[in-house]
């Protein structure tokens, strides 16, 4: 029986393996100039002109994270057109089910205002 999770040991180790051996590569054979740019907070490597005269706006996080949960839960569509003939009328109600919640979520962001971008 345990001989089924083999492969999956074998794929972690090799995983585990080529990150290791990839993070020492670079911590040996990367550049080591560093300069006061490149250790600067926003590490860009450019000195900075001036300070930051106001907090960035979170509104740019808060869209892509909306975007993001919205585009992974309309993955689950791929495996439901697969087996659709499979689910019948189960798996059509099912994900009727889950557009209506999808949906409700949706609308409730729309009326809080959380796509309007000012």
């Amino acid at each position: 029986m345990l001989e089924s999770y083999i492969p999956v040991l074998i794929l972690i180790i090799v995983a585990t393996g080529v990150a290791v051996v990839m993070s020492l590569l670079a911590a040996f054979m990367g550049p080591k100039n560093l300069s006061e740019a490149k250790l600067s907070p926003y590490e860009g490597g450019v000195p900075l002109v001036e300070d930051v005269p106001r907090r960035f706006p979170v509104k740019f996080l808060q869209v892509a994270m909306l975007f993001l949960i919205f585009d992974i839960e309309t993955v689950a569509f791929y495996p439901w057109a697969v087996l659709l003939k499979q689910l019948k009328l189960f798996g059509l109600i099912e994900m009727g089910l889950f557009l209506l919640v999808l949906g409700v979520g949706y609308i409730y962001l729309w009326k809080k205002g959380a796509f309007n971008w000012e």
